[in-house]
């Protein structure tokens, strides 16, 4: 090789931009990355399952609260008049005329299948005792469902950000 030639080489080497180990990451410094991104991901997503858990149990929660005041207030109704007519649900959609007495002894469900008799007074103490739990149970989910909201916008924006910024 001539020396000019060795020379116009070597011109042709300085004059392309020398990659620095500043400047570029390592292959392990992207492995990092890539396994940081990856658990990011992976959190962001048992995030999303948490966040439709606790709203599916809200949802329960708010039924069973809908239920509860609904039987509250016809224990109110009720409880003013002598006798009542009423549309009693049988199941699959069927319902059937009653007529119903005062009412002086209510079966208030307990859980796992169980009734208890109580009087009027002590079902409607029973019953404002549930909403009560309820409400506060509403209310703490409520709470973890606005915290698991606002700690997934975050993970989805520094995905969107990483995502973005490597393009």
């Amino acid at each position: 090789m001539s020396a000019s030639t060795r020379n116009s080489s070597q011109a042709r080497r300085s004059s392309r931009t020398p990659i620095s180990a500043e400047s570029s990451p390592s292959a392990q410094d992207q492995q990092q990355i890539q396994e940081q991104f990856n658990q990011l991901v992976a959190e962001v997503r048992l995030l999303e399952a948490y966040y439709q858990e606790v709203t599916n149990r809200q949802q329960t929660v708010s039924g069973a609260l809908l239920d509860t005041r609904a039987a509250l207030e016809t224990l109110d109704v009720l409880s003013k008049s002598e006798k009542s007519d009423l549309l009693v649900p049988v199941g699959a959609g069927t319902l059937i005329f009653a007529t119903a007495e005062p009412l002086d002894k209510i079966i208030v469900s307990v859980g796992a299948g169980v009734g208890i008799e109580k009087s009027r007074e002590s079902a409607k103490s029973f019953l404002q005792a549930r909403r009560q739990d309820l409400e506060k149970a509403n209310t703490s989910l409520e709470a973890q469902r606005k915290e698991i909201g606002s700690r997934l916008e975050v993970g989805r924006a520094t995905i969107q950000r990483v995502t973005g910024a490597s393009r």
